[in-house]
């Protein structure tokens, strides 16, 4: 029934890939439906081999003077997504000392500044900069504020891949996360025990109820080869867990959510073993999933 979109869902690597040669021993290496290479290692640990070459990273309380200045260098730089993203999860802070209402009030400034010299060009920059980043206890919390979503994910979360793309009144935006369920022994380690694959859709016209919304995602063009089963369904949502029926096996959680106007498709994949290790994990992903409610 759930999401099966041709567009993004990159998860589906797992679902409609082949396995082939491996890069390395034991690896086994999957092609997603865009072209997008992924490997499993002998651990069952899910491998990137092809990252941007500067990833989002999470805004710390702690760090909060680096980042303010890292974000404006990067502006100054002319690599203004990157520095809108870093002053966008400085605003994103809680506002708990004032340490960090200093650094929001400077990091408006600057976004307020950028908006008067770049005109609209800057609304098409800040829309590209959509998603924040900050850490929280124990995780990160990503902010979507021009699909608006938010979850907390482990510590560690990172970006693997994102597109948008709009016309008229039709926004599209993909975004791919790794997520580890245990510390990684390197902070730039490619290894991820599970997937998070967020699509988000909005349209001209309110859905009409979650149904429609589940209606839309199904046949877009994906793979149906699963097991599922209903975890929850509320007037907003609706969660499955879900197992594929056949070798490599693998497992995890896929929701749709709607929100007036917008529907996201929400997918966390892992191997099979994974989900007897990282379930709990994963479950606190899916249950930390936020909807900004309201949206017309």
């Amino acid at each position: 029934m759930p999401c099966r979109g041709k567009r993004l869902l990159p998860v589906l690597l797992v679902l409609a890939s082949i396995a082939l040669t491996a890069q390395m021993p034991d690896w086994k290496f999957f092609r997603d439906r865009e072209g997008n290479t992924y490997f499993i290692d002998q651990g069952g640990k899910i491998r990137i081999t092809d990252t941007p070459e500067r990833p989002y990273r999470a805004v710390s309380p702690r760090g909060i003077d680096y980042y303010l200045n890292f974000g404006i260098t990067l502006i100054n730089d002319h690599r203004v997504h990157e520095g809108l993203t870093v002053l966008k999860s400085i605003r994103a802070l809680p506002a708990d000392n004032g340490r960090i209402v200093q650094a929001q009030v400077k990091a408006t400034e600057v976004l307020n500044s950028l908006k008067r010299r770049n005109g609209p060009r800057f609304d098409e920059q800040n829309e590209a900069a959509s998603l924040m980043f900050i850490e929280t206890e124990g995780g990160v919390r990503a902010i979507n504020d021009r699909m608006y979503y938010s979850f907390t994910g482990p510590a560690g979360l990172s970006v693997i891949r994102k597109n948008n793309r709009g016309r008229l009144e039709y926004r599209y935006e993909g975004v791919l996360f790794g997520a580890r369920g245990t510390a990684a022994s390197n902070g730039e380690s490619k290894a991820y025990d599970f997937l998070i694959a967020v699509d988000s859709e909005k349209f001209a016209v309110r859905f009409k109820d979650l149904d429609q919304a589940i209606e839309y995602w199904q046949g877009r063009a994906g793979y149906g080869g699963l097991e599922r089963r209903v975890r929850e369904k509320r007037d907003d949502r609706i969660v499955y867990s879900y197992t594929n029926r056949s070798a490599p096996r693998y497992a995890g959680l896929e929701a749709v959510f709607v929100n007036g106007k917008i529907t996201h498709c929400v997918r966390l994949i892992t191997s099979e073993d994974g989900y007897l290790q990282y379930g709990a994990k994963m479950d606190a992903v899916m249950s930390s999933f936020r909807i900004v409610s309201g949206q017309d």
